[in-house]
């Protein structure tokens, strides 16, 4: 067997100044996302220099914040989950009565066509040759 070996792309090139903003990173910035190439432009590392540093308890006040805003969301999103584990069951039990209905339907179903075939099978031919008045 041949041994094929894997290149890696380089991830992270080997560079002192940050990368150059794509069409990508200008779109995602116009929505308020982050993106490092935004981020460590020269004119975004100067202003972030130039910001001064938030009190201890101005930290602490926005980290407790965040920290309910993730709870929030966190007991948001098991709700919806626990919503959606609901309506899985509840299909699963109706996909499994509508299959059992289909096969109620096709036994009996099948059996009437066979009699029909059966009783077409038995019925005389009633052309003699005469013709009807």
């Amino acid at each position: 067997m041949l041994g094929h070996k894997r290149t890696h792309p380089k991830l992270l090139q080997n560079r002192e100044e940050p990368p150059e903003p794509m069409p990508i990173d200008t779109e995602i910035a116009r929505h308020q996302g982050p993106s490092v190439a935004i981020e460590a432009t020269k004119e975004r590392l100067q202003a972030a220099k130039n910001m001064p540093t938030p009190s201890l308890s101005k930290i602490i006040k926005q980290r407790t914040w965040e920290n309910g805003q993730l709870r929030k969301e966190l007991e948001f999103q098991q709700k919806k989950n626990g919503a959606s584990m609901y309506l899985l069951e509840e299909v699963k039990h109706a996909t499994v009565s509508l299959q059992q209905a289909l096969i109620n339907f096709q036994k009996p179903t099948r059996e009437l066509g066979q009699e029909n075939e059966e009783a077409t099978l038995d019925i005389p031919t009633r052309h003699s040759g005469r013709k009807c008045t």
